[in-house]
């Protein structure tokens, strides 16, 4: 089940894990009242901005605070897409990037960011051990490049902050982000993991509404949150790994409990059969899933009492 396809605009509104579906058809007027560019005072604006080169993943989130500050999740290396959609938005400066693990479609569009004209103020990574970057060399991880992305950064007066478990990473107007787990590859509780296991798992949390960012959760760590994990319940879950194979396991899913799951996705890759066991996952458990490979730009309003999304 495919839930939100092209020409079709879809809006959610929910408190908690209840939520009201209501669908859109061919209204043009019910299009010019769902807010995208401009989020209303104390609203949390997340966008999962579609930076899918053509069959290629990416992932790419940016989140508006009700100060008018801007946040990222992760910066995906396709800049003909995401750099066009800062300028669009007239975003001028991001105050933090949080890179959930460095694989290029997560962090490889930071120096396109810089070149653009867009200001960063500070980044924060988790750095995987050198020798599971190593591992994974030529196909994945190239410890060589981050290196090279970590000086460019340094270089521009951008400040490179390593992510700690435990540590609160903004605290402001009711606002709370947060990391939840953070290994290097090989501390974990399931021993030696790859790189998409460093993942940084963050919550984002205002109102009543909580947000679960995973990264690309794979299934070995994944199946032990399945298991252990006591605070990753969520109303909204970011689906890990781009919602294909080798993510977490339906399990992990259940223990978030979310109502709500937002896939950075190119469509062929998520209407796949790479993607059968998630998108029928979710399609049993009735979980509203917004594709932005299908559907463009997915945009979360967060309110103090309830939350909106919708999908264009």
């Amino acid at each position: 089940m495919v839930d939100v396809g092209i020409g079709e605009n879809v809006r959610i509104w929910g408190t908690g894990r209840a939520a009201i579906v209501r669908r859109f058809f061919a209204f043009p007027l019910a299009v010019l009242l769902l807010p995208t560019v401009a989020a209303p005072h104390r609203t949390v604006e997340w966008t999962m901005v579609n930076v899918n080169a053509g069959e290629a993943q990416a992932d790419a989130h940016l989140i508006r605070m009700p100060d008018g500050g801007y946040q990222m999740v992760d910066a995906g290396d396709n800049e003909s897409r995401l750099v066009p959609y800062l300028r669009e938005r007239g975003v001028k400066r991001i105050e933090r990037v949080f890179i959930s693990h460095l694989h290029t479609d997560h962090y490889g569009g930071l120096p396109a960011i810089l070149e653009g004209g867009i200001e960063i103020g500070e980044v924060y990574v988790n750095y995987p051990e050198r020798s599971v970057c190593d591992g994974e060399s030529p196909w994945g991880c190239n410890f060589a490049h981050i290196e090279q992305t970590t000086a460019l950064l340094r270089s521009k007066g951008v400040a490179v902050i390593e992510v700690k478990p435990g540590q609160v990473l903004y605290a402001k107007d009711g606002v709370r982000l947060s990391v939840l787990y953070a290994y290097s590859g090989i501390d974990s509780p399931v021993g030696r993991t790859d790189v998409n296991d460093t993942s940084v798992i963050m919550a984002l949390e205002y109102g009543k509404t909580r947000v679960l960012f995973t990264g690309d959760l794979n299934s070995a760590l994944g199946t032990y949150l399945a298991a252990h994990a006591a605070d990753v319940k969520a109303d909204i879950l970011k689906v890990p790994h781009h919602g294909t194979e080798g993510v977490a396991p339906n399990e992990f899913f259940e223990r978030v409990g979310a109502s709500v799951a937002m896939v950075p996705a190119p469509r062929g890759l998520w209407l796949s059969d790479r993607s059968e066991r998630i998108r029928r996952h979710f399609e049993q458990k009735g979980t509203r899933t917004f594709v932005n490979g299908l559907c463009g730009h997915a945009t979360v309003l967060i309110r103090e009492d309830d939350f909106t999304v919708d999908c264009r």
